[in-house]
């Protein structure tokens, strides 16, 4: 066996990847890591059954190219090819913050299905060490703890990555010397991408200036923390189970409000650490799968240990941390009645594309996506019952609820922000009639407008702006 596959069967034989003779989902892009990936495991002593799972995101030209050569691949070595082809207008359905987001969403769940369907329970990604030191780097760039330094797993439930211990370099020579034929992916040299820009410009420039060894460091790094990680699970998960959270099977089950709730007295007891781990194992359980946690968001929430009975925080991806009865609320803000300002109501998400019902008679809202090019001539002009927003720059879902205590407004034309409070003041809106003004907010907790009344300049049209999402608000006389 050569020096590359022996490297790769002991990364497999550490992290207990695979056994003999199973079946595993190989997925396979057509470029040249997922390519070497398939061809190093059908040479491994292991027996595995292997399918091939191919995505065609119909998103570049190439697409179709690429999928005739996995499966031409696949073919020629006797493996079930397992292709699934996207709607054109796929991403028009997505709400995402961004394409890449989108992409691997619809990626992983077709994937899960096929996996499902076949009844195979491991499939094989083709992360290797370059990503991991990328994804370091990336995660210390944009704020992150041991959890996020950690980087890719290894293992996680059924996905298994065996190239996670080599380089691309030597993935490169592997399938020279294999003579395996791969795609390149343009896109992949496009420094418009964050994790390109790192990868091309920043970790070059870094090891050249600084640290010749920096993605050893990098993947060094995400090793150590990965074993910290591991150190902490333990008091946490007894943390849960004192909670009575935990139910039969491990399993984290959230309330009849869909959402968790712990004692002040219990969260206290817990060291700085494993309550910063334990606030992100209950936010992932719930978020949606996209969302970002930065310091300080589990910095508010500790500091709602010390604050006053009813003091919220808002989160990304629309969720909330709430002191009530002693005790620290974790959970989704649609599950909170709002009781200020005169009209009661519960937030809800904002349907994309179609039409959103409001609570408590306030009316409609239709959505739909727009290009650059359909917006109208005086779209500036508009009255405040239409929005048009720059889908990039916002993060979904997005969400309308009332005003809640803290919130700011980023004001078109001005810097800084206002509190939405002062913003319903200056324009004379009467306080029993303010609840009856929708938010809309982003999965960043940001809020982007006031339906209504105003929008905010964070999603802000510009000339750079490919997608457009319109908003049209119908209200309702009350």
């Amino acid at each position: 066996m050569e020096a590359f596959e022996e490297k790769v069967l002991a990364t497999i034989q550490r992290y207990r990847m695979l056994s003999v003779g199973d079946k595993v989902l190989v997925a396979v892009s057509g470029g040249v890591d997922s390519m070497v990936l398939l061809a190093v495991l059908m040479r491994l002593p292991l027996r595995l059954g292997l399918a091939v799972f191919h995505l065609n995101h119909r998103l570049r030209p190439e697409a179709e190219d690429e999928a005739v050569l996995v499966a031409e691949y696949a073919s020629t070595n006797s493996l079930p090819c397992h292709t699934e082809r996207l709607a054109e207008d796929w991403l028009n359905s997505k709400g995402k913050s961004s394409l890449q987001e989108a992409a691997r969403d619809v990626r992983y769940r077709l994937m899960a299905a096929t996996a499902d369907r076949l009844g195979i329970t491991k499939i094989a990604l083709g992360h290797h060490a370059d990503d991991q030191a990328e994804t370091v780097l990336m995660r210390f760039l944009t704020g992150a703890g041991p959890a996020g330094l950690a980087g890719i797993p290894p293992v996680r439930d059924r996905y298994v990555r065996p190239l996670l211990e080599v380089g691309r370099g030597e993935i490169a020579a592997y399938a020279r010397q294999r003579n395996l034929e791969w795609a390149e992916d343009a896109s992949n040299q496009k420094t418009v991408y964050f994790r390109n820009r790192v990868r091309h410009e920043l970790l070059p420039f870094l090891e050249e200036e600084y640290q010749p060894g920096l993605r050893g460091r990098l993947w060094e790094t995400a090793v150590i923390c990965r074993e910290w990680k591991a150190v902490l699970e333990e008091p946490v998960n007894a943390a849960l189970q004192r909670g009575g959270l935990v139910q039969s099977g491990g399993r984290l089950t959230p309330n009849r409000d869909g959402g968790y709730l712990l004692t002040i007295a219990l969260w206290r007891e817990l060291p700085p650490a494993v309550q910063r781990l334990l606030f992100r194992r209950l936010f992932f359980s719930l978020s949606p799968a996209h969302c970002c946690l930065e310091f300080v968001h589990s910095e508010a929430v500790l500091a709602l240990l010390e604050a006053p009975e009813g003091k919220r925080i808002n989160l990304p991806g629309g969720m909330l941390a709430w002191k009530r009865e002693q005790a620290l609320w974790i959970g989704p803000a649609t599950a909170v009645i709002g009781e200020q300002d005169g009209v009661n109501w519960t937030a809800v998400v904002l349907v994309v594309p179609g039409t959103t019902v409001l609570p408590a008679n306030l009316g409609t809202v239709e959505s739909k996506w727009l290009t650059r090019n359909e917006l109208p001539l005086h779209w500036e002009e508009v009255s405040p019952f239409e929005f048009y927003l720059d889908a990039d720059r916002c993060s979904f879902p997005l969400t309308l609820r009332p005003r809640q205590p803290g919130d700011r407004l980023a004001i078109l034309g001005l810097d800084g922000s206002k509190k939405v409070k002062d913003v319903l003041i200056d324009a004379k809106i009467p306080p029993d009639e303010r609840g009856a003004y929708p938010l809309l907010v982003d999965g960043d907790s940001r809020v982007l407008g006031v339906l209504g009344l105003r929008p905010g300049r964070q999603g802000m049209i510009s000339p750079q702006t490919g997608r457009v999402l319109y908003l049209h608000y119908r209200r309702r006389n009350r």
